[in-house]
């Protein structure tokens, strides 16, 4: 394979999974991995499903992570946050209906995100279009969100590098994505246990360009000027993409809580959840 990885140059990698014929590939030299399908910059097809959203999913299911984000980091009495890729709204939605006292802004690509947003949800602080060309005033913020918005970006320096300079001095960027090893394991238990399927949920190679770590997240935000990367682990997302039963909620959570006793018995070194929470302070 001669793909490039973003994070180091490096060109000398291997196929660690191979999903509806595109390699997953890890790099050899840094050990970030990435799919090897050509993605744009900027795509804005995530919400172009003409049959409706699925708000049980973009709604329900993520009340409790929302909510327990809000409660671990907006303890101070107001501030202003930026909610990138922001989808629908919800997130932003629930920041103003918990702390009404912060300011909550979002950006969203996909026009009809935003419309949904405003129409559905009431919300007025949410636009439409690219972050960077927004024009927002440099640091100005005190906490910027991704949710499940960089595994999906190419080649995030120059986002991250724009998002560095809307942050106040001590404000932190919150990143939310896949935490590769774990989903890793997860797509090879369920290929050995069923055997590849045509219409299976495994690693998203089409829609997850890149893919995790937190060595990799770590790397990514020293380059992009970051003064330190800490984690969290926060409440899992109440659903399982691509799967209707509810037994699989009650295993996730029960996973979760597993992973979070593990995580503070190891002193935080070992994280096997399934969801990295990355904390990139300015």
């Amino acid at each position: 394979m001669n793909q490039v990885c973003y994070l180091c140059g490096s060109t000398q990698n291997k196929t660690v999974f191979v999903e509806n014929s595109i390699p997953i590939v890890k790099c050899l030299n840094c050990g970030h991995a990435f799919s090897t399908y050509e993605q744009e910059e900027h795509y804005e097809g995530y919400w172009d499903d003409e049959q409706g959203y699925d708000l049980e999913w973009w709604d329900k299911a993520h009340r409790e992570i929302y909510k327990d984000f809000v409660g671990k980091f907006l303890k101070v009495k107001s501030g202003r946050i930026l909610d990138v890729g922001c989808g629908l709204g919800f997130f932003v939605k629930t920041v103003q209906t918990m702390r009404p006292s912060w300011e909550a802004i979002g950006y969203e690509i996909s026009e009809k995100a935003v419309k949904f947003g405003r129409e559905k949800n009431g919300l007025t602080t949410i636009f439409p279009g690219i972050v960077q060309e927004s024009g927002l005033p440099k640091e100005s913020f005190d906490i910027i969100t991704l949710w499940d918005v960089i595994e999906h970006i190419p080649k995030p320096h120059s986002l991250l590098q724009y998002l560095y300079g809307l942050l106040k001095p001590g404000g932190f960027l919150f990143v939310q994505t896949p935490n590769f090893p774990v989903q890793l394991f997860k797509a090879r238990l369920k290929v050995f246990l069923k055997g590849m399927q045509a219409d299976g949920h495994y690693l998203e190679a089409k829609d997850h360009i890149n893919d995790y770590t937190e060595k990799t997240l770590g790397l990514l935000s020293t380059q992009c000027g970051f003064s330190s990367t800490k984690f969290a682990i926060l409440k899992p997302i109440a659903s399982v993409s691509g799967s209707k039963a509810k037994i699989g909620v009650v295993l996730k959570k029960g996973f979760y809580y597993f992973t979070l006793a593990l995580w503070y018995a190891s002193f935080k070194s070992i994280n096997l959840n399934l969801t990295l929470f990355a904390l990139m302070k300015k």
